[in-house]
């Protein structure tokens, strides 16, 4: 993340690894999206993005391992734009790199599990991931329409 940003906030998460403890994830976006306008898409498309690499996280990378803990940062930029980064404590893996999954076909019996990477590229703007002496950092980019001031309400 570039110092160059002029961010209106940051703010943390620090969970323990259970999958118990994901819980608080929605109730923490929801006070971000009253605290820095976050809207109702952008929320929803944070919330599942959470949700899918949290559960990851902890399923395949961590198991559960109350010692351990996630962090998750939030910052917003006046432009509409947030910033969403997970670092974790497991084994490094890049998400990025793995392939996905062939599409759904409707004629076919309905797969569980395997579409977690197409909802992140799906939902999220921007995906990077960088491995971390502990574990991992996964940052995932949101996008608000710019909305102009000028309404046909206004009369401009």
């Amino acid at each position: 993340m570039s110092r160059n940003l002029t961010h209106q906030g940051e703010e943390k998460l620090v969970l323990p690894v259970r999958l118990s403890e994901i819980g608080q994830v929605p109730v923490w976006i929801e006070h971000l999206a009253s605290r820095y306008a976050i809207p109702d898409n952008i929320q929803f498309a944070i919330n599942l993005c959470l949700e899918e690499v949290l559960s990851n996280i902890i399923l395949h990378g961590s198991g559960e391992q109350p010692d351990r803990t996630i962090a998750i940062h939030f910052s917003a930029s006046g432009e509409g734009k947030f910033l969403v980064v997970v670092d974790d404590e497991a084994p490094q893996f890049n998400p990025l790199e793995q392939q996905e999954l062939p599409a759904l076909n409707p004629n076919e019996e309905m797969r569980v599990g395997g579409q977690g990477l197409r909802l992140l590229r799906e939902f999220a703007d921007a995906l990077e991931y960088e491995p971390t002496p502990a574990g991992n950092r996964l940052k995932m980019g949101f996008s608000a329409p710019v909305l102009n001031d000028r309404s046909p309400a206004s009369g401009s």
